[in-house]
């Protein structure tokens, strides 16, 4: 397998942390550079949560690979042709949401690669590579070498076929979606909660396991991050750009109304 030369893969590789964000609020393609200048890897435009309209996400996912960030998207279910649409136009990988068993994850990962390996629709161009001329079977195979197929990991039932999720050829990253995941179990927001602990436990040895790489988001507290990446959690969502944003006007509100006056 032939990675193009991004730090998302080179770091994974040394096992080391790569840190995404959610955008749901950016619209430009600045926000790629941005986000590699700050030091992020990835982030995923959230077509499940928030309305980043295609010809947005494509501007945003194709500046991003030149800038050194990997694109994702996160498709609203796992419907190949849903997922075919976004990676025939930018995404290098799809976080596809609610996957609870073997049979939906080889679903999505067969509709995240060309044949013969999956049954992605061959389009009449690859742009995520540039324009250099090769031909189109030549970057269908750099394409299958380097795409990225995320299955989220939010739900109980999941949690319970994790292994068997994990074994799924074409499957990458097993990423748990804490925040649906405590909703379901009846502990919403509770990220630092035994239970959740233990399904982390579980979803981590199944991708060391399967030699698949484990990943999370929805944690706030800095001692639940500590604790899941010392399990194993390599592939982590900060928060998304919305909640930034409101963090940061928050704060400098605060702070120019304490100012003294005269």
């Amino acid at each position: 397998m032939s990675k193009i030369d991004l730090p998302f893969f080179k770091r994974l590789k040394a096992d080391e942390i790569v840190v995404g964000l959610n955008i749901r609020h950016s619209r430009t393609s600045e926000i790629g550079p941005m986000l590699g200048s700050a030091g992020y890897h990835w982030f995923f435009t959230d077509d499940e949560h928030s309305p980043v309209p295609l010809d947005r996400s494509y501007d945003i996912n194709l500046a991003a690979i030149r800038a050194g960030v990997l694109p994702f998207v996160r498709a609203r279910k796992n419907d190949p042709a849903e997922i075919g649409c976004h990676l025939s136009n930018g995404a290098l990988g799809v976080f596809v949401p609610h996957v609870n068993t073997a049979a939906e994850a080889e679903a999505a990962a067969m509709a995240c690669r060309y044949p013969p390996v999956g049954k992605l629709s061959v389009p009449g161009s690859i742009p995520q590579f540039g324009y250099t001329g090769k031909s189109l079977p030549e970057l269908c195979t750099v394409f299958n070498d380097n795409v990225v197929c995320t299955v989220m990991i939010e739900s109980p039932e999941a949690v319970a076929n994790v292994d068997a999720i994990a074994a799924t050829k074409g499957v990458d990253v097993l990423f748990m979606g804490a925040s649906d995941l405590t909703f379901e179990m009846g502990i919403p927001s509770q990220y630092g909660h035994e239970r959740v602990t233990d399904a982390v436990g579980k979803l981590c040895a199944a991708a060391r396991k399967h030699g698949k790489i484990a990943g999370m988001g929805g944690v706030k507290e800095p001692s639940d991050w500590a604790r899941y990446t010392g399990l194993g959690m390599r592939v982590l969502l900060s928060e998304n750009d919305l909640s930034m944003l409101m963090y940061r006007l928050n704060d400098r509100a605060k702070f120019f109304s304490g100012l003294p006056r005269s």
